[in-house]
Formats: structure tokens, sequence, C-alpha cells
């Protein structure tokens, strides 16, 4: 059964490369197992030093890293490759909303979605070495 909020969450990733690359039975599968978090402003998002359990996506407001504006998907490096995050990751003076998507499943659809990972590579790339992606 698909519900409103997987709808919701359907549609938000995909205005969110690299989601948008995923088929509709991808992002549909992907839509089930993320879950939907709100962030005051100034919280810590994703602790520095440690090693990400999941995949951030900001959907609202914003997130700050190092004082600069986050990328919209953290810290797929971190929780890929089992690296420290660089740094702690805030939300925003407005606040966050995200959607997290746990280690298991990013692993599974780096699996099964090769396009996928071509597209956290060219978001990576295209935001620099430093980004956190």
């Amino acid at each position: 059964m698909i519900t409103a909020q997987v709808v919701d969450r359907y549609l938000a990733l995909g205005r969110c490369a690299p989601f948008d690359r995923l088929t509709t039975a991808e992002l549909l599968l992907v839509s089930r197992h993320v879950h939907p978090r709100s962030h005051l402003p100034g919280e810590v998002i994703l602790s520095g030093g440690a090693v990400a359990e999941r995949l951030v996506v900001v959907t609202g407001g914003s997130a700050l890293v190092a004082g600069e504006a986050a990328p919209s998907v953290f810290d797929a490096q971190s929780a890929l490759f089992g690296l420290a995050v660089r740094s702690d990751y805030f939300a925003g003076p407005e606040g966050a909303e995200t959607l997290c998507l746990a280690k298991p499943h990013l692993f599974t659809i780096a699996r099964e979605c090769p396009d996928f990972i071509v597209g956290l590579a060219a978001l990576r790339s295209k935001s620099g070495a430093t980004s956190g992606t």
C-alpha cells in the first residue's frame, strides 16, 4: 500500500539528485525506507568525527557545515566507506527537515541501482572533494 507519507517522500526525493536517476519503482522502494526528521535551528544533524550511520537528504530549511551551506545530500562518503564525518552538520537558522536513509538500505540501493552511485559521484565532483557527499 502506498500511503500519503510515502508519496510525500517520493516527491521530495524525486526532486533531489541523485534520487532523480532512479526509476519510479526504485524511488518508491527508497521512499518506504527513509525516515523524516525535524531539526531545530542550530541542532546537530550529523556529528563530525563519527562514521555516519545514515545518508541525510535536506528537504526543507537548510543545513550548515563548517559555517557554509551544506549540500542537500550528505554524508554518503562516510556511510558507504566508513570514513569519519569531516565536521558537524547543523540545522540552519530556520531549522531543517530531512529524510534519512539508514546505511543498510543505502548499501542495497548502491548494489541494485548503479546509476544512483554514479549520481552521488557526480554530486561530489560538482561540489568539490570537501562537500561531505
